[in-house]
């Protein structure tokens, strides 16, 4: 356990050595996950140098022991494995001693240093080799759990090409503003976030989202620097400064997940100084009562005591927690899912609500133009030309659905005079000589008269009855209805269905959308409830209530009209989010991409993680429990304590590794 291993308690980090070109220098300066090359390997490798270097000693030690050669030189020996092994670990010591901190570093080194002071230096020696190899296999099993984070820095590439007036050149990605055009050619990594204003290709996102399909892109399409560009040439034009891309803004969420440790480790963290004082003064004890109380010899007692320091020495205890966290924030970045600490994962494996909400969470917030009700003299195609020639200027979603359907049926436009828009009233204009109004059902009276407008009521009502959103249109006093819908995901009712299976009490869904529409989406997804027609402030009253009938709360959302639900709830969960920088900001967790399953993997994969943190836990205290007993007792040899308590530690590590492994299917 030593200091480069910066996730426990006592861990001193190595200085990070950023490259003065790197994309993400305005980041965070200060984070230790990326160190330069050399920095890492001589991190991941100096314990296990000293190790190998005192445990070559040692071996050759107990060798010429079991050949009868002269003491003398397996002492020399056993002196060398001491030197390698000590003089590291001394240095560390002294360091923290310096600053008044007492940790398990202490404790080891006073185990060995006591071992040898009772006749036993082979076996101080010992501690001391496998305490420093137990650290190198720490510090490897650490390195690993951030290679999905390190790559990220990997991925934008470190110059970008200028296209000016034909003309390319190639500039170093600190140099390039926004609003120039990059190319992009076949097989390169994109530089920067953009829009495609030039050429069709495929964007391969899955370093950045997790998500394994390519996805096509053309002209009006954003992309994002680190995915790769698979086919046809790319023309962009820069929108972000290479500082705020959204690949530099995830990789500033996932270094500072560090910042929310899990409860536990935060427990851990706490106590782990007072520990090791009592441990000291426990050892302390047991040597003064055997000594004193029974009546043992003073290298008995002392046997006792120094079994005790390196037996009850909390090293599996403090990594338990933190290593297990780190991979599975790990696993989940593989997946395209950031999770922004520990804390979050520990809470949703605690959730007994979730709370969806619709458009563009449960459904996938593209809304389509599914119905025309003409009436009198003028066709379906006649309407709907009328209705885009007032919409077309509209940035309304309703709009947009008029627009693309228009545009479907490969109609002839006609354009608009007169237009205006009537808040709260809708819109209207002249067109061909003909008055067209689009609004509210509601509103029809006033356009078209009582009678007329009744006539329409009992058609609203069954349109709206299938969970759709109905607008009027009045072309002179011809009225008709225009229906919308927005789709359901298809993976929506599989994600609620696997959230009932992993024990989630209760589902529901909070939308600002019509009463009737949120009700046909919640029963067609089995939902336990929903609530609709509501403000932003409406549903963090809806959050608060669910979080004081049911408990612990996760609540899905777009992570722009819902940040305050996001920001509120006990962990807030932005999907889709890929270049939106309020959900990154609002959510603790953030989902890369439009999978609904994801939140279902999420909560299984959490639970998984408590599963493992809990094994680990009860292994370290179960671990030096019974070897405290033992050691008091005097009935455990100092190898057999040595290995013990290094052994557990190791365990620990490698069962935390476990969560690099994960189900990315569903």
């Amino acid at each position: 356990m030593h200091d480069h291993l910066h996730y426990s308690a006592s861990r001193t980090a190595l200085k990070p050595v950023l490259s003065e070109q790197s994309v993400f220098d305005a980041v965070d300066s200060s984070v230790d996950v990326f160190y330069t090359p050399s920095a890492r390997w001589i991190a991941r490798c100096t314990d296990l140098f000293v190790a190998g270097g005192a445990g070559v000693c040692l071996l050759c030690a107990w060798i010429l022991s079991l050949v009868a050669v002269a003491p003398p030189l397996q002492n020399l020996l056993i002196l060398l494995a001491f030197t390698i092994a000590g003089i590291p670990a001394l240095s560390v010591v002294w360091g923290k001693l310096k600053k008044f901190r007492i940790d398990v570093d202490l404790l080891m080194l006073l185990g060995a240093g006591l071992a040898a002071f009772i006749g036993s230096p082979f076996e101080g020696a010992l501690l001391l080799f496998l305490f420093s190899l137990s650290g190198g296999l720490e510090g490897f099993a650490l390195q690993r759990t951030q290679q999905a984070i390190v790559s990220l820095r990997k991925l934008a590439p470190t110059e970008a090409t200028l296209l000016e007036d034909g003309e390319t050149r190639r500039v170093p990605l600190r140099r390039v503003e926004i609003g120039v055009t990059v190319l992009v050619r076949p097989g390169e990594k994109l530089p920067v976030d953009g829009e495609v204003i030039g050429g069709n290709s495929s964007v391969d996102e899955s370093a950045l989202t997790g998500e394994s399909i390519p996805r096509d892109c053309q002209p009006g399409d954003a992309v994002y620097a680190g995915t790769q560009n698979l086919h046809g040439r790319l023309e962009l034009r820069v929108t972000k400064k290479t500082t705020d891309t959204t690949l530099a803004k995830v990789v500033s969420l996932v270094t500072e997940a560090r910042h929310h440790p899990a409860k536990a480790q935060r427990m851990i963290d706490r106590i782990g100084p007072t520990y090791s004082i009592v441990v000291i003064v426990s050892s302390v004890a047991v040597v003064l009562v055997a000594k004193m109380v029974f009546g043992l010899g003073t290298n008995d007692a002392l046997h006792r005591g120094i079994a005790l320091l390196i037996v009850a020495s909390p090293c599996a205890l403090i990594i338990a927690t933190p290593v297990a966290y780190l991979s599975a924030m790990a696993a989940a970045a593989r997946c395209g899912v950031l999770v922004k600490g520990g804390a979050h994962l520990e809470i949703v494996a605690m959730a007994r609500v979730v709370a969806f909400d619709k458009t563009g969470t449960l459904t996938t917030g593209q809304i389509r133009l599914t119905d025309i009700e003409a009436n009198g003299q003028i066709d379906e195609s006649q309407t709907l030309r009328y209705a885009h020639a007032v919409e077309a200027s509209s940035t309304h979603p309703l709009g947009a659905a008029v627009r693309d359907a228009f545009r479907d049926r490969g109609l002839s436009s006609v354009s608009v005079t007169d237009y205006r828009m009537l808040p709260g009233e809708g819109e209207e204009g002249v067109v061909e000589g003909s008055k067209v109004w689009i609004g509210r059902p509601e509103l029809l009276t006033q356009h078209i008269g009582a009678d007329a407008a009744e006539s329409l009521a009992g058609r609203t009502q069954a349109l709206r009855s299938q969970g759709k959103t109905v607008s009027a249109i009045v072309i002179d006093k011809t009225a008709g209805l225009l229906a919308f819908q927005d789709t359901i995901r298809p993976s929506a009712a599989d994600c609620v269905a696997s959230l009932r299976r992993q024990k989630i009490q209760h589902i529901e869904m909070v939308t600002g959308d019509h009463e009737i529409v949120g009700g046909q989406v919640a029963k067609k997804l089995g939902l336990d409830g929903y609530r609709a027609e509501l403000a932003p402030h409406d549903k963090l009253t809806a959050i608060r209530s669910l979080q004081e009938q049911y408990g612990v709360i996760v609540v899905v959302g777009d992570g722009i009209n819902d940040a305050p639900a996001l920001a509120h709830a006990d962990v807030g969960v932005a999907m889709g989010s890929i270049g939106t920088d309020v959900a990154m900001e609002a959510a603790d967790i953030v989902l890369m991409q439009d999978r609904i399953e994801r939140v279902a993997w999420l909560h299984r994969h959490a639970l998984r993680t408590r599963s493992i943190v809990r094994q680990n836990l009860s292994l370290a205290i179960a671990v030096i429990t019974i070897l405290s007993g033992v050691a008091v007792m005097g009935s455990i040899p100092l190898p057999l304590a040595v290995i013990g308590h290094e052994g557990s530690t190791v365990l620990v590590g490698l069962n935390a590794l476990r969560l690099l492994r994960t189900d990315e299917t569903t």
